[in-house]
């Protein structure tokens, strides 16, 4: 008896299913890019920092390159963050690209290469 009533009551589905399902999939392809930024573009980002900051610190090359490497974490946690804490994920990717780039020319400057 128990069942029959369970079964007798209609299942009450809300109207906008399917426009609740493209809100949910575009949000889901958005935290995609915010994580793909966030990983390669925050490793791509930190690996040239610390070769910067590795050549431009008063140090010895052994203290330099280990500071660097121990400071590393640090930079690459708080691109990580601040990806997820910007609203615009156009705005992240600029920023990423134009600072990557600036430290790449001036590293690549003091380097010789260009």
């Amino acid at each position: 008896m128990h069942s029959q009533s369970i079964d007798a009551v209609p299942s009450q589905r809300p109207k906008n299913v399917s426009k609740k399902r493209s809100v949910s999939i575009s949000y889901r392809i958005s935290v995609f890019f915010r994580f793909v930024a966030a990983i390669f573009g925050g490793y791509v980002f930190t690996s040239v920092l610390i070769s910067l900051l590795a050549i431009l610190l008063p140090l010895n090359q052994l203290d330099s390159v280990l500071l660097t490497t121990t400071l590393s974490v640090f930079f690459y946690s708080c691109v990580f963050i601040w990806v997820f804490a910007i609203k615009s994920l156009k705005r992240v990717w600029i920023t990423i690209l134009l600072t990557t780039g600036v430290q790449f020319v001036i590293l690549s400057l003091i380097k010789g290469w260009l």
